[in-house]
């Protein structure tokens, strides 16, 4: 034990001395965000949100519309969402979304809770204005979701996530409103508490996932361990019995996961929760997008063209590939590099082609196709595509490296 308390002493020793290094040495470059925020009058909640939104990486490159994840609890929750999301999508485990987050700058975050009460009939969540998630639903129904699909390429797939009290207008979606969205992740979820009607949460879920008349959907609902210890035996097992009901209903159109988070407390299980959640929305063994394979088959451009249009039409909405990410051999622009290096010219023209239909005001893309036509001896398209990438380019940083293609070919 007492090797333990020097280890943690020493390490938080080199943490202080290192931040103070850090403190003399850095530098302030610029003000880096990860998305924007805006002011919204709403006349539902009579009253006025702050809304933040974050923009897929190549969103200005492509034509593309794409899915929405809507976050309660934004100043909590809106970066972390974002952050996996991002992290993900480049990983090719779901598809680049546009997040947007609503957050609690009016202090009434209790609004949203469900009225819950315990079995003793003492209710769960305090406060004076509690049961408004029907509210919240007609905020998003009438007014949110109209302004962001008017002024953004979205498309019908729709995620919402909350937490604790948040949770409220996720679950009264669910089994009141299921055509508002298609996902739903529910973070410190409560489901052994009643609601006024005398039925508990897990027995309304239960109702709910059974309905085959409802379209394709995905539920988490997750809690943390710690909150379990507290809530008792009855709570515990619920998360038991409840999948285990569930799994002699046969339901193929609504996809669920009940899980309790090891070692995580109320508000620490959201980092696993939101992930597991993204998980369960977006299935790894669906989203299992193998480049190498494209690389080796007769026609890449047509094997990945097969891939998205199948992972496309199981969603219900257009998914397309992503064009480039961090230090990664799936996205279309690394590929292109290696067909390039390969001298694969007969794959790799039809590769950039059809990349050019999933991001056509892209610059990076029309040079990378400049320099497949250059290497198969076309010239006049060389030119015209490295035209093209200049053009797409003005006003941008790399301006003069796409300037720099072109004058060299016109020489």
């Amino acid at each position: 034990m007492r090797c333990y308390i020097r280890y943690i002493i020493i390490t938080i020793s080199f943490i202080i001395f290192n931040a103070h290094a850090l403190e003399i040495n850095l530098q302030k470059q610029e003000h880096i965000i990860s998305g924007d925020k805006y002011s919204f009058k709403s006349s539902v909640l009579d009253e006025e949100r702050e809304i933040f939104i974050s923009l897929p990486e190549n969103y200005e490159h492509s034509a593309h519309h794409y899915p929405v994840i809507y976050v309660m609890d934004a100043e909590f929750l809106f970066d972390l969402t974002r952050s996996m999301v991002v992290i993900r999508a480049a990983r090719n485990y779901m598809p680049e979304s546009i997040i947007v987050g609503i957050a609690n700058n009016t202090g009434k975050r209790i609004d949203m809770a469900l009225e819950l009460y315990d079995d003793n009939g003492s209710p769960f969540f305090y406060g004076d204005n509690l049961g408004q998630a029907a509210r919240y639903l007609k905020f998003f129904r009438n007014e949110l979701i109209p302004n962001i699909e008017k002024q953004f390429r979205v498309n019908s797939h729709r995620t919402i996530i909350g937490m604790s009290p948040s949770f409220g207008p996720v679950l009264q979606a669910f089994w009141s409103e299921p055509d508002l969205f298609s996902g739903y992740i529910v973070l410190a979820a409560e489901i052994g508490k009643k609601l006024k009607s005398g039925v508990t949460v897990g027995d309304k879920l239960i109702k709910a996932i059974s309905d085959k008349n409802r379209a394709n959907a995905s539920i988490y609902i997750g809690t943390g361990s710690r909150d379990i210890i507290k809530r008792g035996a009855k709570e515990a097992a619920l998360y038991v019995d409840i999948p285990a009901k569930l799994k002699n209903i046969t339901n193929k159109n609504i996809r669920y996961k009940f899980e309790i988070v090891h070692d995580e407390d109320h508000y620490g299980m959201s980092i696993p929760g939101i992930q597991h959640g993204l998980e369960t929305i977006y299935a790894r063994g669906i989203w299992d997008v193998n480049y190498r394979e494209f690389w080796n088959s007769a026609d890449p451009a047509q094997a990945l063209m097969d891939k998205y249009q199948a992972l496309s039409a199981h969603y219900g909405f257009k998914i397309i590939p992503i064009e480039k990410s961090f230090h990664s051999i799936n996205n279309m622009l690394k590929t292109a590099e290696i067909l390039y290096r390969q001298k694969k010219t007969k794959d790799l023209i039809p590769w950039l082609t059809l990349a050019t239909e999933y991001y056509p005001h892209s610059p990076a893309i029309y040079s990378q196709l400049s320099k497949a036509y250059g290497q198969a001896g076309n010239h006049k398209l060389a030119v015209n595509s490295a035209e093209k990438a200049v053009k797409l380019a003005q006003d941008t940083e790399d301006m003069n490296i796409y300037k720099s293609m072109l004058e060299t070919l016109m020489k």
